[in-house]
């Protein structure tokens, strides 16, 4: 009984870890997944949410222009 909670212990420590490094990427990284300046992309964000576009949209539009990556 005693090695089971052991196991259970470790397993639910190294599975919080790694739920645990899953932040979200930050505005500059996101720029540069795209290979775009930072003030690029905040500009193509803030164009998406005045065409009432999801990011997503925004981007796939984007890529079809061959704007961007």
């Amino acid at each position: 009984m005693r090695k089971f909670l052991s196991t259970l212990t470790l397993l639910s420590i190294i599975l919080l870890a790694g739920c645990a490094s899953n932040v979200p990427l930050t505005e500059e990284e996101q720029a540069a997944q795209y290979d775009m300046t930072l003030e690029r992309y905040r500009e193509e964000k803030q164009a998406a949410a005045r065409m009432g576009m999801s990011w997503d949209e925004h981007v796939v539009m984007l890529r079809m222009r061959g704007e961007v990556k």
